[in-house]
């Protein structure tokens, strides 16, 4: 099972995996990101930021997560520190490409066969300043909690008889992050509690 942890930007999703693995002493679960800011820096990319060749490297890396996800790590809960949800809707925000076309072919990995066993977690944080980030990538220059958070909810609300389908095994959690150690330990409740959807974390 792979479990996507989304939201916007400076909401505190990092910092939450970092504690839930601190506590977690299950090794079937497992974390994942995708260096996708590092490779555009390393790479030289900026200059295809907003086009659809940046949209296709982070797609291309998502679809071999969700292949492997039926093969070699379906016996494995992989923990997705933002997936393929921030690459279409960073792809909207940025107008990398029409985004008549991005929603279609979103739909079409939604509906398909790859994504099934998936949960999304999907993070905000409750009406506060932005919180001071230690370190700021190329993508800080672009951060817009509330025009992001607005893209996201639009995707999860068009595409969310998806995102929660029992028959695939796709399951929604809708998280809100107070910046308090209460909001930590439901964070970690809610990883850990994942037996409920899945039989991996009960053997």
């Amino acid at each position: 099972m792979i479990v996507f942890i989304e939201g916007p930007r400076a909401v505190g999703k990092t910092f939450l995996l970092d504690e839930f693995f601190k506590q977690n002493t299950n090794p079937d679960v497992m974390y994942y990101k995708f260096a996708f800011a590092k490779y555009i820096e390393d790479l030289g990319m900026r200059d295809q930021e907003t086009g659809p060749g940046v949209h296709y490297f982070s797609i291309a890396n998502v679809l071999t997560i969700l292949e492997l996800n039926k093969t070699i790590l379906k016996d494995k809960i992989l923990i997705f520190d933002r997936s393929i949800f921030s690459a279409y809707v960073w792809s909207i925000y940025r107008e990398r490409m029409d985004k008549t076309r991005l929603l279609d072919e979103f739909e079409k990995v939604l509906t398909g066969e790859l994504y099934q066993n998936c949960v999304l977690l999907y993070t905000t944080r409750k009406d506060m300043p932005a919180p001071t980030r230690q370190e700021k990538d190329y993508f800080g220059n672009f951060e817009n909690y509330l025009a992001e958070k607005k893209i996201f909810e639009e995707v999860l609300d068009k595409f969310g008889k998806y995102i929660n389908l029992q028959s695939k095994n796709n399951h929604f959690i809708n998280y809100m992050n107070k910046f308090d150690a209460a909001s930590v330990t439901e964070f970690c409740e809610l990883i850990n509690g994942l037996s409920s959807v899945t039989p991996i974390l009960n053997k």
